[in-house]
């Protein structure tokens, strides 16, 4: 609390605490004023108010003014000490609106001065009265109530909008019957309480992109599996395969050494008979 503020409410109090002591201490000076009004006033509350409470309400009009000059000096310390004081000031203002009524009825004063007198006392305490409601509603700068109420709800709403985008993203990449089933729940769910809903809906959308997350590792290892035997497979054939090239390549060359050796035994076998054919010659040429 300011120091401004204090020195207001003190002096806005002050008004209140010395009525509402003099109302204690005197209440015949106001017992005359107030009749009119406890007399109509009383009846009434006791008409509408329940049996139980109605037999609590007095009758007399001084207690009934001792119990406003009460209630004035309770309202004016808590207003003056920052104890409790916007409820002070609230009692403040119910006191002040039968107190302003009963004690200054300008609408009924007989001469033109008196009237004008009543009517500036009736001016005086509409302006206290502005003031309590004031000090009533001053937060010290501080949130209220209406603020706070406001805020949570806007805070509620966005972190709502924000949970249903969330959903919509999960159940876009997630279109199985799962998040089918998790997006009509969602939906049922956000008739009744909206936050509630969405906040199931993003929990269906994590289970789905879990079991989603599971299937495509499933698939990874089996891939890989079916990978590996086929690269497996892959490796035996080619064994198999350069195994029967070594074959064939070990046949070729059987057969190519074996040509070889039957063309060098047709050379060797033509050189001979060359040979033979020429020894024949020199022989009959010598003869």
């Amino acid at each position: 609390m300011t120091l401004v503020r204090a020195v207001g409410r003190t002096m806005l109090s002050s008004y209140f605490v010395l009525s509402g002591i003099r109302a204690i201490r005197r209440p015949e000076e106001f017992v005359p004023d107030a009749e009119p009004l406890t007399d109509r006033l009383v009846p009434a509350v006791k008409r509408f108010a329940p049996d139980e409470v109605a037999g609590f309400i007095p009758e007399d009009t001084a207690l009934l003014v001792r119990l406003n000059g009460a209630v004035q000096v309770a309202g004016g310390l808590a207003l003056a000490t920052g104890k409790g004081r916007r409820f002070g000031a609230g009692l403040l203002a119910l006191s002040l609106v039968p107190t302003t009524i009963a004690r200054h009825p300008f609408w009924r004063a007989g001469s033109s001065e008196e009237k004008v007198h009543e009517r500036q006392q009736f001016v005086k305490n509409v302006g206290l009265l502005g003031g309590v409601i004031i000090a009533a509603r001053d937060t010290e700068g501080k949130p209220g109530l209406v603020w706070r109420a406001n805020e949570g709800r806007e805070l509620a709403v966005k972190r709502t909008r924000k949970a249903r985008k969330a959903a919509k993203k999960a159940l876009k990449h997630n279109r199985s019957q799962t998040a089918a089933a998790a997006l009509g729940t969602g939906f049922a769910a956000v008739s009744d309480v909206l936050g509630d809903a969405v906040e199931e809906v993003v929990t269906e959308g994590r289970k789905a992109r879990k079991q989603a997350a599971k299937r495509a590792e499933e698939a990874r290892k089996d891939a890989l599996k079916r990978a590996e035997e086929a690269r497996k497979a892959a490796r035996k054939s080619a064994k198999k395969n350069k195994k029967k090239l070594q074959k064939s390549a070990d046949k070729v060359q059987h057969r190519a050494l074996d040509a070889a050796g039957d063309a060098g035994k047709n050379v060797r076998k033509r050189a001979e008979d060359a040979r033979s054919q020429l020894g024949e010659h020199i022989q009959l040429g010598s003869n």
